[in-house]
């Protein structure tokens, strides 16, 4: 009898410890974890979800464009035409595109150069909602 008390009151603190924890957050803050000198991609609208990261070229590098069909976010999904948001880390302004290979490229969106952490979203409700999954290549211009 003696026994079976001890083991009911152990659970029972040990219930109790269990309900104190704080859960754990699946989830990163808005926006997290972009390096400097790089813009980055995230999968959902206000900078969540993954992100795939890409460097610019180096100051001076002037004109370079990367393509989307290469590039993967952090969990493995491909990014092209599966990006929702962006945060550009670096001085260059950059222009995003939908169907860079086309006839009839689209420019999306732009970032102006020297605006370190200027973000955007789009699948929110509002004018850039048209661009949620859009986008399959970045221009980077670096004064």
């Amino acid at each position: 009898m003696r026994l079976a008390k001890i083991v009911a009151s152990t659970a029972v603190a040990g219930a109790a410890l269990l309900s104190l924890a704080a859960p754990a957050s699946a989830t990163n803050p808005p926006y997290d974890g972009c390096p400097a000198w790089a813009l980055c991609l995230y999968q959902d609208a206000d900078g969540a979800g993954s992100k795939a990261i890409i460097t610019p070229p180096a100051a001076g590098g002037h004109s370079q464009i990367v393509k989307l069909y290469s590039v993967s976010f952090l969990n493995g999904i491909n990014a092209n035409n599966q990006t929702s948001s962006w945060l550009n880390n670096s001085q260059c302004s950059v222009e995003f595109w939908d169907d860079p290979d086309s006839d009839a490229p689209w420019q999306i969106d732009y970032a102006p150069s020297w605006n370190w952490g200027r973000t955007g979203t789009w699948n929110n409700p509002g004018p850039m909602s048209y661009a949620n999954d859009h986008l399959s290549g970045v221009r980077f211009y670096c004064p």
